[in-house]
């Protein structure tokens, strides 16, 4: 029988475990802490160690990693012959960790989390329906912004429930973007924050910007070569007031890049400056926009948007990042992703059915016709 391996689990993984429990999964977890994690029988954790993790793959196995330094997991996966899916953003690294996938039959999903992770099946389930109705004159806007952010803000407008290092490095890393027709580029990606109001049943008003680059998710999304492009960006949504609780921030960041140890400084500072309190709540947003106009005028306009609450149960954003692991398992238990290294999921019955386990979930989530005189109260209702 297949084993399940979640790899580094913490508190943060609990959700998506007890859901794989709940469906039989035959699963091993391997916690990067002390004491053992509760709710989850100690028959199934082991404390993790490379060389006992090693031994306990089997060929045909399952290795969930969320975390973005587990290269060695990653190697690890290949040489024993299982599958495996990551949260993390495709890097130089990770393709070269995996090279090897298609040809030994094994299967990678990278960018399976919350974000990167559900903005991307929102991205697909709009750019596979647009493509229905596509005519040659029409010129694009496609927008897609997530975050986490507490639901209670103070004057920082943000808190950390996850290192902010990796939030810091996405900071320092020049950005490109899409605009009237032209690709942009910005060499730190907070120098071009905006205002986005949010389409919520009570819009607010948030900040957005930019984040790696576009070019490769357009083609992954599906997006046809012969399509107009007018608007095009990746990026992150916070607070309205973040760019100003950031100043300082911004400010070190400037002056010394990507510099490792300054980086990691800085997040240490952060992480203890800025925590979330315990049984505190955060908050997770997702807005996915595509938009045809031709002469200025829409044409179709859909759009996602998702607005989840985390509480005294838990953190939101752990809750359907641990979600999205566990629908990840399950899809390559049933041998339904192929060989390869891939962005999430592609097939369409498996973005339909993985957003609609979203959409159960969360708070608040929909698809919106714009053109519609009425929401849709369903979310995959178009």
């Amino acid at each position: 029988m297949t084993t399940t391996h979640w790899v580094h689990a913490g508190v943060d993984a609990l959700f998506g475990i007890n859901k794989l429990i709940g469906d039989g999964t035959d699963l091993r977890v391997w916690t990067r802490d002390d004491p053992p994690l509760a709710g989850v029988s100690p028959e199934l954790q082991r404390r993790y160690e490379p060389e006992a993790l090693w031994k306990a793959v089997e060929p045909g196995d399952i290795i969930i990693a969320p975390r973005p330094t587990d290269l060695a997991v990653a190697r690890l996966a290949m040489d024993r012959g299982a599958h495996l899916a990551v949260g993390w953003h495709v890097s130089p690294e990770l393709t070269e960790a995996v090279s090897s996938a298609a040809e030994k039959e094994l299967s990678v999903l990278s960018e399976v989390g919350m974000v990167p992770g559900i903005d991307h099946l929102m991205a697909r389930d709009l750019v596979n329906d647009y493509s229905q109705n596509a005519e040659p004159e029409d010129v694009l806007h496609f927008t897609s912004y997530g975050g986490g952010m507490p639901k209670h803000p103070d004057n920082f407008r943000h808190k950390f429930n996850i290192s902010p290092l990796s939030l810091l490095n996405s900071l320092a890393t020049p950005t490109s973007w899409i605009e009237d027709g032209q690709t942009k580029r910005a060499e730190f990606p907070f120098d071009v924050i905006r205002a986005y109001d949010l389409n919520l049943p009570t819009p607010e008003r948030h900040q957005v910007y930019p984040y790696y680059d576009i070019d490769p998710y357009l083609k992954s999304y599906g997006f046809d070569p012969a399509w107009t492009l007018s608007t095009a960006e990746r990026g992150a949504i916070r607070l309205k007031g973040w760019n100003e609780g950031w100043a300082s921030v911004f400010d070190s960041i400037r002056q010394t890049g990507k510099e490792t140890n300054a980086l990691a400084r800085l997040a240490e500072e952060l992480w203890e400056e800025h925590p979330f309190a315990p049984g505190e709540a955060d908050r997770v947003v997702l807005s996915v926009s595509l938009r045809a106009e031709q002469n200025g005028k829409t044409r179709w306009h859909k759009e996602w948007v998702l607005d989840d609450r985390g509480g005294i149960h838990g953190f939101a954003r752990f809750r359907l990042q641990s979600m999205m692991y566990a629908l990840a398992a399950k899809a390559l238990s049933a041998n339904e992703i192929k060989p390869g290294l891939h962005i999430g999921p592609t097939a369409p019955h498996l973005i339909a059915s993985w957003l609609v386990e979203i959409t159960n979930e969360a708070r608040y989530s929909r698809r919106i016709n714009h053109l519609r005189e009425e929401e849709p109260q369903m979310g995959l209702a178009s």
